[in-house]
């Protein structure tokens, strides 16, 4: 039986249209997912399903009867909940109140409602104790208690909007198994993500949304991730061409055919043999027990591991944030330090991080005056300040950001091209040989990975080496030289993407990570 009905849906913002008569259904029981390119109306989409926004025209309706929420509050009271990505709680509240808030359980005396916390925690798989304050969990938890939170609702249909773009793959199974007990309930969950894999293993149907249209309607199993990407892209489905880098890491049993294939994203350099960072026995007390790191110039490594692995410890100490000794460590040959000792000057590689709130940028600036290095208003002659915004525009251009203008303020943009742009500020900005990110594709369509992963290949090609920290195996798969496994402050296992396919080496990914776990 259908759950919800959507016909010819339009949305605009200012000048810019961003569903264009959007309609199609979904079934009691269902899991849909919904993909798109960054900028494509997905999270509009969502949104206005949701009650968050309203939309300009069109119609739906939620159990054959008229859905038309002026709220996400009165959304809810109708039956359909929503899971953000960035998700907003009172950091105040304890887990327990934050997962019954808003339900007709959030006035239960204390030990109830911690019960009835601990019951719906369970659920998603999230051992905290439900006392602990939200503001002392870390962000990417706040999704699953989100999630917890849902479950407690008496909605008929869950929009789930990235929330697993900053989980591991065995915290995606837990939100997996969510949707499965939703879709047992016979409620509907809409499924928005850019993880196609992942998605594809839990969805019954997928949507494409392309240029706010819905480009296909088709069932999961007639699709694979190859030809779902190029469908998000408008594009024909042909393989990627070989990446060149160094022999891949010999397997045990040999690869198989399909690991032998070349599919890369895009030819990258071979990295120098030039050895720009040298790290032997780095310890942080009570995480990391013993790491050796050897960066080469032009060089992309990965290190990846559960939450508790020492993976981030790593990063931080690499960064000066942490304290943390070595037995040795040289960046160019010369002896440095993490921390004020004798040994050289501190080693304090400069790390970029996509944070909540637009990316560390102001929301209400416009593009032109974000990416633009010089204060604005400074004394400049005019040639350097058209030759300045000629270079913003053809930033814009190249990272294909969906804007009608340069004058368009940052908060805007959709989330994926606020990422963009902020990453190739920060790019610009830094200028050093050796940089630290964070999951720079986080939240990234396919296409948008393509030019993330241009703009790491520029850097690398003026020789930069990076250090990418991340838990998205596909992510590591398409940006990496090499990928260190990290279990038990430790790495375990290196993995050399060689010229292995992108899933081949996702694969080798995530059953290293689950092994050394």
């Amino acid at each position: 039986m259908t759950l919800l009905q959507v016909q010819g849906l339009t949305k605009s913002f200012g000048a810019r249209r961003v569903l264009r008569d959007v309609s199609f259904t979904i079934d009691e029981g269902e899991i849909v997912g919904l993909v798109g390119t960054n900028g494509a109306g997905k999270s509009t989409l969502g949104d206005v399903i949701a009650g968050i926004t309203p939309a300009d025209a069109g119609s739906m309706t939620l159990q054959g009867h008229p859905y038309a929420p002026l709220s996400a509050f009165d959304a809810r009271h109708l039956g359909v909940g929503v899971v953000e990505q960035l998700v907003h709680i009172d950091p105040a509240l304890t887990v327990a109140q934050a997962v019954l808030r808003g339900t007709t359980q959030a006035g239960l005396p204390p030990r109830e409602l911690r019960r009835q916390a601990q019951v719906l925690l369970a659920e998603v798989a999230l051992d905290v104790d439900p006392d602990t304050p939200v503001g002392d969990l870390p962000h990417f938890v706040h999704g699953l208690v989100e999630t917890a939170r849902v479950l407690a609702e008496d909605t008929r249909l869950v929009v789930l909007d990235e929330v697993s773009a900053p989980l591991l793959p065995s915290e995606v199974g837990r939100l997996h198994a969510v949707a499965g007990r939703l879709s047992r309930q016979g409620r509907g969950v809409l499924y928005i993500s850019h993880r196609l894999p992942e998605m594809l293993e839990v969805v019954d149907r997928v949507l494409v949304l392309r240029d706010g249209r819905i480009a296909l309607d088709a069932p999961a199993d007639r699709l694979d991730p190859v030809r779902l990407a190029a469908e998000t892209v408008g594009e024909p489905v042909t393989p990627p061409e070989p990446r060149v880098a160094s022999a891949p890491e010999p397997a045990a049993a040999g690869p198989t055919a399909a690991e032998e294939a070349p599919v890369r994203l895009s030819p990258r350099l071979v990295p120098s043999d030039e050895v720009v960072l040298r790290v032997r026995n780095l310890r942080v007390p009570g995480a990391v027990e013993g790491v050796d790191l050897l960066l080469r110039r032009g060089e992309v490594i990965g290190l990846t591991g559960h939450r508790s692995s020492g993976v981030r410890e790593i990063a931080d100490a690499l960064s000066g944030e942490l304290p943390a000794v070595t037995d040795e460590l040289q960046l160019f040959g010369e002896e440095r330090s993490l921390g004020s000792s004798a040994d050289g000057p501190a080693l304090e590689l400069p790390v970029y991080r996509p944070d909540e709130d637009a990316y560390g940028v102001d929301p209400g600036e416009t593009i032109a005056r974000t990416m633009t290095q010089e204060a604005w208003g400074s004394l400049s002659d005019l040639r350097t300040e058209i030759a300045r915004l000629r270079g913003v525009i053809r930033t814009v251009h190249q990272m294909d950001v969906k804007t009608l203008s340069i004058r368009t303020v940052f908060g805007a943009l959709s989330g994926g091209d606020q990422h963009k742009l902020a990453l190739a500020r920060w790019m610009s900005e830094c200028a050093r040989d050796v940089v630290v990110l964070h999951e720079p594709t986080r939240g990234l369509d396919v296409r948008a990975r393509r030019q993330v992963r241009r703009l790491l290949d520029e850097a690398t090609a003026h020789g930069t080496s990076v250090v990418v920290v991340s838990v998205d195996p596909d992510e590591l798969a398409e940006c990496c030289d090499r990928v260190g496994i990290v279990a038990g402050g430790r790495v375990a296992r290196w993995i050399d993407t060689g010229e292995l396919a992108v899933d081949a080496v996702r694969d080798r990914i995530v059953e290293a990570a689950t092994a050394a776990a």
